[in-house]
């Protein structure tokens, strides 16, 4: 009788552990949800695949403007696409105010869709790293207030690509790892800027972008 008792009391005891378990988990992630249903998109760029959301800086809205109308020609201007794309990428990417969390990463629509899984990752555990959530943040993050220069120039740019190769034996299977390089042509931008408020934080860089497509990527960035 006694073994009985002490195995119901067990049983109960996980039940709440699991109940607990339940509501944490639910918060946690409906707290996530709502930090993203906050950002609303109020414009795109549906050609492209590039929006704006109403939680960006005016600075931003504005060359957002201006990429729109570059986009909107008939042939549209490439190197001032690079540009302008460059602009959009610095301003959203280093400025942390407006983000909901650290998992909130800036520019991820400019960069090339091969390399974003890295680029996000990296971001998260460096520059991102220690953005509180927005529902209780109490930090000074830094905002871009402007462009100060960019130029660009035409080059040629070698793309690296790895495969692998399987050979089946008798004997043994046998995996042989190559790496292709295809040359294409891209555009190297140099870019600099400055914050709302100077924390210290980088204010130049150097991307290259190449053409995918009809559209233009980061795909390297120093």
């Amino acid at each position: 009788m006694q073994k009985k008792k002490k195995n119901k009391l067990l049983i109960f005891l996980i039940i709440i552990v699991l109940i607990c378990i339940s509501f944490f988990a639910y918060k946690y992630f409906t707290s996530n949800n709502k930090d993203e249903e906050t950002v609303k998109v109020i414009k795109s760029i549906n050609k492209y695949g590039y929006n704006l959301n109403d939680n960006e800086t005016d600075l931003y809205k504005n060359k957002f403007s201006e990429l729109e109308k570059i986009l909107s020609s008939k042939n549209v201007d490439y190197e001032s696409y690079a540009k302008k794309i460059s602009e959009l990428f610095i301003i959203d990417f280093y400025t942390l105010s407006n983000k909901t969390s650290k998992n909130d990463i800036g520019g991820v629509a400019f960069v090339m869709p091969s390399i974003k899984d890295n680029f996000v990752e990296q971001a998260r555990s460096t520059f991102y790293r220690y953005i509180e959530s927005d529902t209780s943040r109490n930090q000074n993050l830094p905002e871009v207030s402007a462009i100060n220069s960019v130029t660009l120039e035409n080059i040629e740019f070698d793309i690296k690509d790895k495969s692998e190769t399987t050979t089946t034996s008798r004997t043994k299977r046998r995996y042989t790892t190559t790496e292709a390089k295809k040359t294409v042509e891209a555009y190297k931008v140099t870019i600099s800027w400055e914050y709302k408020k100077d924390y210290g934080y980088e204010n130049e860089a150097k991307m290259i972008l190449t053409k995918e497509g009809k559209k233009l990527y980061i795909i390297e960035m120093d």
